[in-house]
């Protein structure tokens, strides 16, 4: 599957927000959110922390912002969908920044670098931050473009639930 970016507007009104998660992929990523805290690796220009704060999520996003410079957009698209309350930017590695969090996490949402490396290192470290009932969530699972993803997955051995190419991983599962 080859996802292509799109600009998505959330709610009348508001500025449309650069994105690849699929439809199916937005939706369960808004159920999965509901009420929880969320730490997500890889935010870009903001679309699925402001989807899942628009939930009623709270949610502590890790980005460098780096290959994109997305940390202004990003910002400015909080504002704009009024959610600033409840999306913690955090602009910088997510080696360097998760060590230092003092919370846990009802949801990991991962989207960062798609390398099978990077990848299996978001993994392990958000891990640690997970609650025994929480979920895991990898996007690009299959995409053409990230390899890396689904390589990095498949090395634990248990199979995900797919949503297009969001893999999930349930309570005992990760």
């Amino acid at each position: 599957m080859k996802l292509e970016w799109r600009d998505v507007v959330l709610r009348e009104g508001s500025p449309a927000i650069s994105t690849s998660l699929t439809l199916a992929e937005t939706e369960e990523l808004r159920r999965l959110a509901t009420g929880k805290d969320v730490l997500e690796i890889g935010s870009a220009y903001g679309y699925s922390a402001i989807v899942m704060a628009l939930a009623g999520a709270r949610v502590t996003a890790v980005d460098p912002h780096q290959q994109l410079g997305s940390l202004g957009p990003m910002t400015a698209n909080v504002l704009a969908y009024a959610v600033a309350s409840q999306v913690d930017i955090r602009a910088g590695e997510a080696q360097r920044i998760l060590p230092h969090l003092q919370a846990e996490f009802d949801l990991v949402f991962i989207d960062g670098d798609h390398a099978a490396a990077a990848v299996a290192r978001d993994v392990t470290m958000s891990r640690d931050l997970l609650r025994h009932t929480g979920t895991l969530v990898c996007h690009d699972y299959d995409e053409d473009t990230c390899p890396g993803v689904r390589e990095a997955l498949d090395a634990w051995k248990v199979p995900p639930r797919l949503v297009d190419t969001m893999a999930i991983y349930g309570p005992g599962e990760w």
